[in-house]
């Protein structure tokens, strides 16, 4: 994934630039703290499932354990999924669960779970989560776009943040969520890099 224009806080005065072309309701999906499962089963009518495209560990990349505020090389939990509903892909999630900063029984619930999307998961558990550092921005995602039969040149909408709960003995989760929205859902016929 490569970013084209920068990625921008909800408060930047450059996301003007990036919003200035959107819907009311894109520029909510986009800026959304909420659980954006629940967003798009409102938005849609359908219940969201998910398509899971890869699952396993890796180390993370200096900029990735920077974003994280872990150590470089730290081992990850890595996740692509899309966002599905009736058929249709809406959004293409790329998380990384640094493993120092996941708890066992989540792991667990993640492994079990992997068909069901990160938000559901943890409110199943009754774990509550929170969202920091969100940001938003375009890129060009070669997986999300072959798997849209577009051009992967193609410009999406997308946005990052870190999902996390931490309890008295530690983390419960600690993860950096990118989401790459279909032009479905955001952009028409893709963003304007």
């Amino acid at each position: 994934m490569s970013l084209l224009a920068g990625w921008f806080s909800p408060l930047s005065a450059a996301r003007t630039a990036l919003l200035s072309e959107l819907l009311a309701h894109e520029k909510l999906l986009l800026f959304s703290e909420g659980s954006m499962t629940l967003e798009l089963e409102l938005l849609t009518g359908k219940r969201v499932d998910v398509e899971l495209r890869f699952m396993g560990e890796r180390a993370l990349s200096g900029e990735e354990a920077e974003f994280l505020g872990v150590e470089p090389a730290s081992p990850a939990m890595e996740r692509e999924v899309w966002l599905v509903a009736a058929g249709t892909k809406l959004l293409y999630a790329h998380t990384l669960i640094p493993l120092g900063c996941l708890d066992a029984e989540v792991r667990k619930a993640l492994d079990e779970n992997s068909s069901e999307p990160l938000g559901r998961v943890l409110t199943s558990k009754g774990i509550l989560f929170a969202k920091e550092r969100l940001e938003a921005g375009i890129v060009r995602c070669e997986a999300a776009s072959t798997d849209l039969e577009m051009d992967v040149e193609s410009s999406l909408y997308a946005r990052r943040y870190i999902l996390y709960n931490r309890g008295a003995k530690g983390w419960v989760i600690k993860a950096a969520v990118t989401e790459v929205f279909s032009p479905e859902l955001i952009g028409g016929q893709g963003a304007r890099g």
